[in-house]
Parts: C-alpha cells; sequence; structure tokens
C-alpha cells in the first residue's frame, strides 16, 4: 500500500493544503471500510482505481464518481474500498475552491458530485490524462501544472473569506467569530452570509469542525489518550463539553472512538 502527501510550490499554498497519492490492492472477495472525521478541508479526487463507496449523514454506500468534487463533511464518514486502489487527491483551503470556480459550496457540504457536471469537460479530459498516465511523478506534474494554470487565470489575492478560513485552519479552530470580525472588517450578518456561500457551512460551525478535527487526529498519534491535552487543544470548557461534542460529530464517546478507532491514518500507518 502506498500513500503520500505532497507539498505543492508557495504560490499555491495560500488555495491547496497538500497533493495526495494512495495506491494499492484490497485482497479478493475483501473491504476495507475507514471511517474520518470531518476534516475542514474540501477536495477533488482524480480515482483511476476501482469505484468505491462513502457513507455519511446523508447517503450510504453512495458509489463515488471516478473523478468527483467534495466540499465540508459535517460528520463523520466511511469509505468502503476493494479491488485495486488508485487516486490523486488535492485538498482545497476551506474557501478556496470558491475563490477558483466561483462555487456555491453550501450545494457541495456532504456531497461528491461528478466533476465534469460540476466544472466542464476539461477537468474530465484532465482526468483521463491523470489515468492514462504512466507513473505517480507525471500524474502529479499534470495536477500541479493544471492548478498553476487555475491560479494564473481564476485567482487574484486572498479575500476577507479566505482569511478567515485560513486562520480558522491554522489555529485549529482555537479562535472566536468575534477576533474574525476584526479582521475582516464586515458586519457579523455580511460575514456570515459570504461564509457560508464560500465554505459551506457558518463560521462557527466550521471552528466546530477544525477543532473535533485536530482532536481525532491528535488522538489518532497516541498509544494511550491523554484527555485532558485532547481537551485544551480542542479548546473545551470541560470534560463534558468536550464528550457532548465528540458525540455530535463521531457518533460515539471519545473512548469508544478510542477503542475502536478504524481511521485511515491507523491503516495507512501500518503499511
Amino acid at each position: 500500500m502506498f500513500y503520500q502527501k505532497f507539498k505543492l510550490p508557495p504560490i499555491l499554498q495560500p488555495f491547496v493544503e497538500c497533493l495526495y497519492i494512495w495506491e494499492g490492492k484490497v485482497l479478493p472477495n475483501d473491504t476495507h471500510t475507514f471511517e474520518s472525521p470531518p476534516n475542514s478541508f474540501a477536495s477533488i479526487v482524480f480515482n483511476y482505481g476501482d469505484a468505491y463507496t462513502v457513507s455519511n449523514a446523508q447517503h450510504s454506500n453512495l458509489k463515488t464518481p471516478p473523478f468527483f468534487i467534495t466540499g465540508q463533511a459535517t460528520q463523520r464518514y466511511q469509505l468502503a474500498l476493494s479491488g485495486t486502489i488508485g487516486m490523486v487527491g488535492v485538498v482545497f483551503k476551506p474557501a478556496a475552491l470558491a475563490t477558483f470556480f466561483n462555487l456555491p459550496m453550501y450545494e457541495l457540504t456532504e456531497a461528491r458530485l461528478d466533476l465534469a457536471t460540476v466544472l466542464g469537460k476539461p477537468v474530465q479530459e484532465l482526468g483521463n490524462r491523470i489515468a492514462e498516465a504512466k507513473h505517480r511523478g507525471q500524474r502529479l506534474q499534470l495536477v500541479e501544472n493544471w492548478l498553476l494554470q487555475l491560479h494564473r487565470e481564476k485567482a487574484g489575492n486572498l479575500d476577507g473569506i479566505d482569511v478567515a478560513a485560513n486562520l480558522i485552519l491554522d489555529r485549529t479552530g482555537n479562535v472566536e467569530v468575534e477576533e474574525l470580525l476584526r479582521e475582516v472588517f464586515m458586519s457579523r450578518r455580511q460575514f456570515e452570509r459570504k461564509f457560508f456561500a464560500k465554505v459551506g457551512v457558518s463560521p462557527k460551525y466550521y471552528i466546530r469542525i477544525r477543532r473535533i478535527g485536530q482532536v481525532c487526529n491528535l488522538l489518532a498519534h497516541q498509544q494511550k489518550a491523554d484527555w485532558q491535552l485532547l481537551i485544551g487543544a480542542g479548546g473545551y470548557f470541560d470534560q463534558a463539553h468536550f464528550i457532548k461534542e465528540f458525540k455530535h460529530f463521531m457518533g460515539k464517546t471519545p473512548s469508544q472512538y478510542f477503542k475502536h478507532n478504524q481511521e485511515l491514518i491507523h491503516f495507512l500507518e501500518r503499511e
């Protein structure tokens, strides 16, 4: 199994978190199921392996298109993969897809939509070239060149919503809406309306998503759960607040999650 993340040139980093490649094979008649918390990002995925399914708050075993675009996840989701795994993913900063493509991101929340339907035939052709490429380096170069072209053609300076969303990201959710308002010089109503359009959820809810994603990331790397560290890292008032938030997003208590965690990172680090 091969999984690796790749950083991009500095000019793209305010808009794109990383690229990743995931390749491998699942044993015949077997299926690998992975659980993930909401991760705070939006993505475009070019899948050149076998089709797989996703289950989330809105769908059960939804078959993903070969090339798709997805917005914010608001709760945990599960991937079920079998056969050949092969995909390149572009992990976008929370408001970047709207900045590049002027998309109403609330329409992509919890969704995985066919890329050609949303962005047109040229991106479908890019996906075909990625699928036909002979090696990983060629696939990465195709995607990086596409992103650089997008930046030249469509992206100007970061606007206030990009700045605010990236600040939430960088501070792992440990920021208040009032502080964001001081950064962007907008009224609360205007800020919340524009944030919802460009990110897909409200600022307050995105802060909550980012916090729980950070907690789950820390938890996935711990051999023994340090609950006080996690409560502090997530900016929760106390243990009761932490447990309530965790159950809201993950559908189980933190202890249950830690004991039976099937999060993707565990599998990838084992391979």
